[in-house]
């Protein structure tokens, strides 16, 4: 297999047959109906342990026809009946050097929080979090089903008002305007322990209401751009001093979907690199999308 059998634009989900992976094949084929891309299915047998995505996407594809994960894959896609243009892949080859080689070609890659992998935890993490550190286009992980239905509730995006927030920005809005469904921004500033900010016991001097409204001013400046591209998108900016895992989790309970930046600063600082990412990609209870900076963040629509 190589990335010329994928196509341009595409949405991409790795599928291996596990609850999660059925999960996000779902989720992929509505986001391929709603856009109106074509979708791959892509299992990779991970008999391959290439650990860099230079790699070759693959060495060898196999007839899909003969891959009992794809030939339930597509069942599902068929039960759903979606009529969206669909290609399975069976690719010899270890899966987050597959799906990344993919996120170069594709528009999003879709992927399960869990599954069937091969991958030795301790040195990779996930595939979910290796795909996401290193792909190229947005990443959507799919943790959870516990809204009522695809665009039932609303967007929820982390904006700390560093450049590479606004892809993640841009993208989340462009999912809500393409959905009918409402923003919510949340910004977290300076949440650690004042005692920890003082040095000691003894109360910080300094001014939190001003701190405050210097924060709201932030984001209400970094959305009002954004608002006059997409008018109708109904957004409340959530500002808190909190801690930023926390803050988002909370807010994107019910959510459709919820979308990080790749890279930060203030109360979002190594969202991928750190552990705040990790904790938010294992504890999310709605679709996560990592929308990288260097890419531009493709917009949802």
């Amino acid at each position: 297999m190589s990335t010329h059998q994928i196509a341009g634009g595409s949405v991409v989900v790795g599928v291996d047959g596990s609850p999660f992976s059925d999960l996000a094949l779902r989720w992929a084929v509505d986001e391929a109906r709603r856009t109106g891309r074509p979708l791959h299915l892509v299992h990779a047998l991970e008999n391959e342990p290439v650990l860099t995505d230079k790699q070759r996407l693959g060495t060898k594809e196999t007839p899909a026809s003969k891959d009992p994960v794809l030939t339930a894959a597509m069942d599902i896609v068929a039960a759903m009946r979606a009529e969206v243009e669909t290609t399975p892949h069976s690719v010899t080859g270890f899966a987050p050097t597959t799906l990344i080689a993919a996120s170069k070609i594709a528009t999003t890659v879709v992927l399960g929080s869990h599954g069937h992998s091969a991958i030795p935890t301790a040195l990779l993490g996930s595939v979910a979090d290796h795909v996401a550190i290193h792909a190229s286009c947005p990443v959507v992980v799919v943790r959870e089903d516990r809204t009522q239905g695809r665009g039932s509730g609303h967007v929820v995006v982390g904006v700390d008002g560093s450049e590479a927030s606004q892809p993640a920005t841009g993208y989340a809005f462009a999912y809500a305007a393409s959905t009918g469904s409402r923003l919510t921004a949340v910004h977290t500033w300076w949440w650690e322990p004042v005692e920890i900010v003082s040095g000691g016991g003894e109360p910080w001097p300094g001014d939190w209401t001003a701190i405050a409204n210097q924060a709201q001013t932030l984001v209400s400046g970094l959305l009002a751009g954004w608002s006059q591209k997409y008018p109708d998108v109904v957004v409340h900016q959530y500002v808190v001093r909190g801690d930023p895992v926390v803050e988002l989790l909370a807010q994107s309970e019910g959510a459709s979907l919820l979308v990080v930046g790749s890279r930060g600063h203030g109360g979002f600082i190594g969202m991928l690199l750190g552990s705040v990412s990790r904790r938010i990609l294992k504890r999310a209870t709605c679709p996560v999308a990592v929308v990288r900076s260097a890419t531009g963040g493709q917009p949802a629509t």
